[in-house]
């Protein structure tokens, strides 16, 4: 086949320009929209030469997305709707994410569960991020169907992930040699807020001071805009012993495909931390404002998050 690549560009609008999409568009348009709908049709009636079919629908994803999604639209068979679904986790991208609230309301049990695997699937291959799936694991926990209320939430405890409370102790050590180190550099703030945020699927534990000395009112500190922002977000911490800590609990959480129950063991190991003796010992010796609060926040892709731990705490119940 003679490809006119300068006319093929001008076509698809990659003329001194390439990114993947483009790439892809002219994949399709060279092969042509019926060869991934046929592709799609012998994956999904499991014709003569389907594991080839879909193979190719693996490598050349999302291609074959859109024509998954008309079948499971169109289609009066309940088989082939299933079957349509079931194949995106194979052919989707991120913007399969679009469809999950409909497959979610679709009254076929199967169909429900299926969002389940798309969600592990395009994690494992890292076509989206963890963040992005917790609204929808919120959602799905309540979820009338038991089976999809099960795979979100996770049967998982602190007894079923191995070394939890060496962890714990571990961070409550960290946290203890950082609180320390700051203490002295912070001794003339005053300080309303201590943030420890904790990202599971990244690794890592960021520690944020909320002081008297920020640019903007204090009342919108836990706000959208200025959450990020305060003076004193993500500190240097001694990145050697926090590193560690992190990768342990990046190498548990990775085991657990999609599950809240993971996440809220991290964040309960967290708050279990925040609370210890150590850590309370060494905030007695901060400049603490009369409205101090220690916050603890469920990740999310948007605000507001999930508030998952805040105490208030006054300079008198953490005073020698």
């Amino acid at each position: 086949m003679q490809v006119e690549w300068g006319e093929l560009s001008a076509e698809i609008g990659a003329v001194n320009f390439y990114e993947t999409q483009l790439g892809l568009n002219a994949i399709e348009t060279l092969l042509g929209e019926d060869f991934f709908i046929q592709a799609v049709k012998c994956c999904i009636s499991l014709e003569e030469g389907w594991l080839l079919a879909e193979g190719v629908l693996r490598i050349l994803r999302p291609l074959g997305m859109k024509h998954c999604y008309h079948i499971y639209k169109t289609s009066h068979d309940i088989e082939e709707r299933r079957n349509g679904v079931s194949l995106l986790k194979y052919t989707s991208d991120r913007k399969v994410l679009e469809y999950i609230p409909e497959f979610l309301a679709d009254p076929d049990e199967h169909i429900q569960r299926s969002v389940i695997e798309i969600l592990d699937q395009m994690l494992f291959w890292r076509a989206i991020d963890y963040e992005d799936i917790i609204p929808i694991l919120e959602s799905a926990a309540n979820h009338p169907n038991k089976e999809v209320r099960r795979l979100a939430i996770g049967t998982v405890n602190e007894e079923t992930i191995q070394g939890m409370t060496d962890f714990t102790a571990n961070l409550v050590d960290v946290l203890r040699k950082e609180l320390y180190q700051w203490k002295r550099r912070l001794k003339f703030e005053t300080i309303h807020g201590l943030d420890l945020r904790c990202v599971p699927w990244y690794g890592r534990l960021e520690l944020s001071f909320l002081t008297a000395q920020e640019d903007f009112d204090l009342s919108e500190a836990y706000s959208d805009e200025y959450y990020c922002r305060w003076r004193l977000n993500n500190l240097p911490c001694c990145e050697s012993e926090i590193e560690a800590v992190g990768k342990w609990m990046e190498r548990e959480f990775d085991k657990s495909g999609t599950s809240l129950q993971y996440l809220e063991i991290f964040l309960s190991a967290c708050v279990t931390a925040l609370k210890s003796s150590q850590i309370q010992k060494i905030l007695r010796k901060y400049n603490l404002s009369q409205n101090f609060q220690i916050t603890v926040f469920s990740p999310n892709s948007s605000f507001p998050r999930r508030n998952f731990y805040t105490t208030l705490v006054s300079s008198s119940d953490v005073g020698d």
